[in-house]
């Protein structure tokens, strides 16, 4: 039986969930001791504090699905009992910031040999063994979780994992789906058997547990140059805002003073007055006057018109480099008008 819209399950599932397809980063969380931050955009997803972004459906990937599909009834054409894309979830290994879950391509329970067989699709250039290598640690998600629903199953029933491989070296995959034309060549499938000598190729149980750790405290994540002030926390945003406000009013005072100082100026060549002074303030009035300076820039675009090596020679040796302490700029923006 094909699960339909499988992909969809998959996508919801990112949330509260780690999958087969997260073993590799499982394995570097074991290998470490800890989260790495290349795993923090994952696990925002996982926590559900951004939303998980669609894959780019590339020629490669739309094969790749397309050619699952092909695979599967191509092997599944006599058994009916064969399924695809269930969704397993341990309840061995998940906790409770974190579940672990599994969607292998195809599977096979079969009673009457005792025997839960699971299929991985890859579509790919690669070899098996370098197909294998690369997707080890999905695999071996797939193989734990299927232990585990064997122990459950009752005694002596056994695990037979299967990498099922499509070699599609030498094909143009944009070509063969703009053509419509994407066949199953059974001389380019390959299956084979994976095999795991214990549930212990590395940690599972340690790797989520340092997740899941993680997890309890992880509330915030930001990413990217901009981002949206909801997304800050509460007390942040809240001075955030204060401040904003408080820098509105400045704005707002300073142009009523340079609205004062224009008017004050206008009155003051009226009635030809240079200065006002009290005890509290002392006011002068600044005539328009003419500077000149030295247009570096421009010379140095001209003489690069006739003598390149020597406006180049000048510039470096005149150049001079200074450093700046890294500061946050707050730029309140005009109020929009109400409708």
């Amino acid at each position: 039986m094909i699960m339909e819209n499988y992909k969809e399950d998959v996508a919801q599932s990112r949330v509260g969930c780690l999958g087969s397809s997260d073993g590799k980063m499982l394995e570097q969380v074991c290998a470490l001791g800890y989260v790495p931050k290349s795993a923090y955009k994952r696990l925002a997803v996982c926590k559900g504090l951004i939303e998980q972004e669609d894959i780019p459906m590339t020629a490669a990937v739309k094969a790749g699905d397309a050619m699952e599909i092909l695979i599967y009834k191509h092997l599944s054409a006599n058994d009916p009992r064969y399924e695809s894309n269930p969704r397993w979830v341990s309840t061995k290994y998940s906790l409770p910031n974190v579940k672990l879950i599994s969607h292998p391509d195809m599977v096979l329970k079969d009673d009457a040999r005792k025997t839960l067989f699971i299929y991985e699709t890859k579509t790919t250039k690669y070899t098996v063994e370098e197909t294998r290598q690369t997707y080890k640690a999905q695999l071996f998600i797939h193989y734990i979780i299927g232990k585990e629903l064997c122990e459950e199953y009752g005694k002596d029933w056994n695990v037979k994992l299967s990498l099922v491989h499509y070699n599609t070296d030498g094909l143009d995959l944009a070509q063969l789906l703009a053509d419509d034309a994407l066949e199953l060549d059974p001389t380019r499938l390959t299956v084979k058997e994976v095999r795991f000598t214990s549930t212990n190729f590395f940690d599972v149980k340690k790797a989520l547990g340092i997740v899941d750790t993680f997890l309890a405290t992880f509330t915030e994540y930001y990413e990217g140059e901009e981002i949206d002030a909801d997304m800050l926390p509460v007390n942040v945003k809240t001075q955030f805002t204060d401040i904003a406000v408080a820098l509105q009013e400045i704005k707002e005072r300073e142009k009523a003073v340079e609205d004062f100082k224009k008017r004050l100026y206008d009155f003051m060549v009226e009635k030809d007055i240079k200065s006002i002074s009290n005890d509290f303030f002392s006011i002068s009035r600044v005539d328009p006057t003419e500077s000149k300076t030295f247009d570096g820039k421009k010379y140095l675009e001209e003489l690069g018109k006739t003598h390149p090596r020597k406006a180049k020679k000048i510039l470096a040796e005149f150049t001079k480099t200074t450093k700046r302490k890294g500061y946050a700029t707050i730029k309140v923006k005009e109020p929009k008008d109400e409708k």
